[in-house]
């Protein structure tokens, strides 16, 4: 046998090794390999899909969703749930807007925003993790709280935000053309994803979502843990206000309805089970981006709204299905 024969034949050893990277490429980036799919779809019926300033569109409408989603990814992890976000980004937007009214400074308001946000999450994660109450019932009854204190608050009026412009700049502004939304987003998602990977309670959020009554034999501070996760997600949630707010220079109560069925969506769609104990921020990141490239590429095809929301459902199910899929497929191999 040559050298050449001998270089192209697969050893058991060399076989495994390929196995290995096939299964950690899909494990890993097989959402990314479907939005991939998706986007040239979408550029086969409209070729300027693809041009740098759509994609950066994308990226940008990704940001506020992206933001909450990698905070939020590791409730999901631990089995939990939080559906209070949506009144969290209207409430945190507004107190920062209410603030700047009363002449605070740029960083009270910014403070004061972020700060009324981990209130929410601090008084969530008390209720789920040392009442034992469960998360649905809880952060759906900060939905309804934290909604009703913000129109207590600010009424249901548009708080128009003029300055100053360091606060505009934070959801209009733009570094080497690129909106500033976009580098909080990836900042956010370089942060969570160090501490879920490099942090002893990024592991530990694992454990608690495959097995709590493990983790806490093994001595895990699973109340913690939980506490810390709904804080996390809040704070999250606050940042996207204020993003928000300075986006569209006005704050209201009324903001951020429904907003949390998206962030879920991002975070399901990234491949993050609802059971908890699998998944991982960088999947929510690609989820998020997904929803985006959908929403994008629907409306330069000047699908109606209607259409559009039957549409987004069925690609969504159908990128959840085939990622599913891929990933039992690669488990056999």
């Amino acid at each position: 046998m040559d050298i050449s024969t001998r270089s192209l034949t697969f050893t058991p050893e060399r076989k495994a090794r390929l196995t290995d990277l096939v299964r950690q490429i899909i494990g890993n980036y097989g959402l990314l390999l479907i939005m991939l799919l998706l986007m040239l779809g979408f550029s086969v019926f409209y070729p300027v899909f693809w041009s740098l300033s759509n994609q950066i569109n994308i990226v940008f409408a990704a940001s506020l969703i992206g933001i909450m989603a990698v905070f939020s990814t590791f409730v999901i992890l631990t089995g939990g749930i939080d559906i209070s976000v949506g009144s969290t980004v209207a409430v945190s937007g507004l107190v920062a807007a209410l603030l700047l009214e009363t002449g605070q400074p740029l960083l009270t308001a910014l403070l004061g925003g972020i700060g009324v946000s981990a209130i929410v999450g601090l008084v969530n994660g008390v209720a789920i993790a040392y009442l034992g109450l469960p998360p649905i019932v809880v952060t759906l009854g900060a939905l309804s709280i934290v909604r009703g204190t913000g129109l207590l608050i600010g009424g249901s009026t548009l708080h128009l935000i003029r300055e100053p412009a360091e606060f505009l700049f934070i959801g209009g502004g733009r570094i080497g053309g690129l909106p500033f939304p976009i580098f909080i987003f990836t900042a956010a998602a370089l942060l969570m994803l160090f501490v879920q990977t490099r942090t002893h309670f990024g592991l530990s959020i694992y454990a608690v979502g495959e097995n709590e009554r493990a983790a806490s034999l093994c001595g895990l501070p699973v109340r913690l843990v939980k506490l810390l996760v709904y804080l996390l997600s809040s704070v999250g949630a606050g940042i996207a206000g204020i993003v928000l707010a300075a986006q569209v220079s006005t704050a209201s109560a009324n903001y951020g309805n429904a907003l949390e069925l998206d962030v879920i969506a991002a975070i399901v769609v990234g491949g993050t089970s609802l059971r908890g104990g699998r998944g991982s921020v960088h999947r929510s990141v690609f989820g998020a981006l997904l929803i985006a490239a959908v929403n994008n590429g629907l409306s330069i095809l000047n699908v109606s709204t209607d259409q559009q929301l039957i549409a987004k459902g069925v690609i969504i199910v159908a990128a959840i299905v085939l990622n599913n899929r891929l990933q039992k497929w690669s488990e056999t191999l």
